[in-house]
């Protein structure tokens, strides 16, 4: 971005359930310098206002460059539900907290310790499933307010029936109020194990077995690492064990019952890289999915980057990578600039090699309720889509899927741009511009992948919300465009007969 001079990491963790977020400052984006390159300046705007119109050029590399990101979405909010959301946000993944308080917060046999490993894999049913029924059938979550008629069987059904790959992330204790009290911070005993065993068990057993809702990606905890804040009061190596533990109950659920199918076990889950390494080190074997969050969106791909040296350094290097919180909860997403750094980050999570990031889930999609403020949500309790959500919803028209990628050259500093391919074969060319000084006219070089053809031409920008401005020809291979100051602009060609 042209937000910030140097490259910045600065790790932050998310607010849990109820709690408030500390006090920390995001970077705010600076005009970039002003400049003519031979353009026109407005001069009848305040000097403050001023926008330069300069010259850019675009060219598309007809090789392919690889594939876009595979997963779009969101972590939950505690204020809303609408699959009506998410659909039309065109979100393909939503992550989910599978907190025994919500699911478990008695025990559900009132037997502790019992029924253990071995009696469950004898007979499944000596876990009390009408219990299980009844939390399911309940409305969803305790922190959010809906219409009874939604549940939490409902949230999941209407999940699979949209296409929606569902990331739950399993935690034995919430934060902060580390309840429920009855299950251990930290098991250490059999029984402590065994009931951990259980809700493992059970959570994927009713999910995917009693029904069929294909909820087959399953988180180790929620930031372990960020302790006691996120409900976790062990050590890393007792982290170790409880994946090990949790990949052994998941087994059992798969092997002997839906032989075949893949699963997906996501760990460490951390809210920075100290972890990364000695989880990788120690329980590499027994996770598959590398899972970790981001908060810095203005560092460029650095820690991105990191994370897939930390892969190669361990020999896990095929594991995907998935960000499964990133974003901000001290910036409101109705901020112009938040929309444009979301579509910045969707743009490098798309590129190759060390930038790649298989599936990413922004914090959050809905507002957090705290102390009865509704916050942090790129959708309001109320229903509002805040600036980011149109910023968003652009991004993925171009992104989402694992497209065919392009690389695009850009001669402008201020612009970043990537082309993908559709499976009906129209093209995407995704443009960024950051400044907010420099209004570009755009030649687009398309010759490699397209001849002559018509574009469709969409834009976020202050007054635009990934609206349709106009059309644009393909003429020998080269397009003319807009990329207005502080913009993004999406293109979608489609070929002439």
């Amino acid at each position: 971005m042209a937000t910030a001079g140097a490259v910045l990491l600065a790790l932050a963790r998310v607010p849990a359930h109820g709690e408030a977020p500390p006090s920390t400052s995001s970077p705010t984006p600076q005009s970039c310098a002003s400049r003519t390159n031979g353009g026109e300046t407005d001069s009848s705007a305040p000097a403050s206002q001023r926008v330069t119109a300069a010259d850019a050029r675009v060219s598309v590399d007809p090789r392919q460059w690889g594939v876009s990101t595979r997963y779009i979405g969101g972590t939950e909010g505690s204020s809303r539900f609408s699959i009506e959301d998410l659909a039309d946000c065109g979100l393909n993944t939503l992550r989910i907290y599978g907190d025994m308080s919500r699911f478990e917060p008695l025990d559900d046999d009132g037997v502790y310790g019992s029924p253990s490993v071995a009696d469950i894999k004898a007979n499944p049913n000596v876990i009390s499933w009408q219990r299980w029924d009844e939390v399911m059938d309940s409305p969803y979550s305790p922190f959010v307010k809906g219409p009874p008629q939604v549940t939490w069987r409902s949230v999941f059904a209407d999940l699979k029936r949209a296409g929606i790959r569902t990331v739950i992330s399993l935690r034995n204790r919430d934060a902060p109020r580390l309840q429920p009290a009855w299950s251990p911070a930290v098991p250490a005993t059999e029984a402590d194990w065994a009931e951990w065993w259980e809700y493992v068990f059970a959570m994927a057993y009713w999910l995917n077995v009693r029904n069929d809702y294909r909820v087959d990606d399953f988180e180790v905890l929620n930031e372990p690492d960020n302790s006691p804040q996120q409900g976790w009061l062990g050590t890393r190596e007792q982290y170790c064990e409880m994946v090990r533990r949790t990949k052994d109950a998941l087994d059992h659920v798969y092997q002997t019952y839906l032989p075949g199918r893949a699963y997906h076990v996501h760990a460490p889950v951390s809210s920075g890289p100290a972890w990364v390494p000695g989880v990788l080190a120690e329980a590499g074997d027994h996770f598959d999915s590398l899972n970790v969050h981001n908060y810095a969106w203005w560092d460029k791909g650095e820690f991105v980057r990191l994370m897939h040296r930390r892969l190669a350094e361990s020999g896990h290097a095929d594991y995907p990578l998935w960000i499964s919180e990133w974003g901000t909860y001290d910036v409101s997403y109705d901020e112009l600039y938040m929309g444009l750094a979301v579509v910045e980050n969707l743009i490098r999570f798309s590129q190759p090699g060390d930038d790649y990031v298989y599936g990413s889930h922004i914090f959050s999609f809905y507002d957090w309720v705290y102390e009865g403020t509704s916050r942090w949500g790129v959708v309001t309790a109320e229903g509002k889509r805040h600036a980011t959500y149109h910023a968003l919803r652009l991004a993925i028209r171009a992104l989402r899927g694992g497209k065919p990628t392009f690389k695009a050259s850009v001669d402008a500093p201020d612009v970043l741009a990537m082309a993908t391919k559709e499976a009906d074969g129209r093209i995407n060319l995704l443009l960024l511009n950051w400044s907010k000084t420099v209004s570009y006219n755009v030649t687009a070089d398309l010759s490699g992948l397209l001849a002559d053809g018509v574009g469709t031409v969409r834009q976020f920008s202050a007054d635009v919300r990934d609206d349709v401005i106009g059309k644009t020809a393909v003429v020998k291979g080269i397009s003319k465009l807009a990329a207005p100051a502080w913009s993004a602009v999406l293109v979608t060609y489609t070929k002439d007969g």
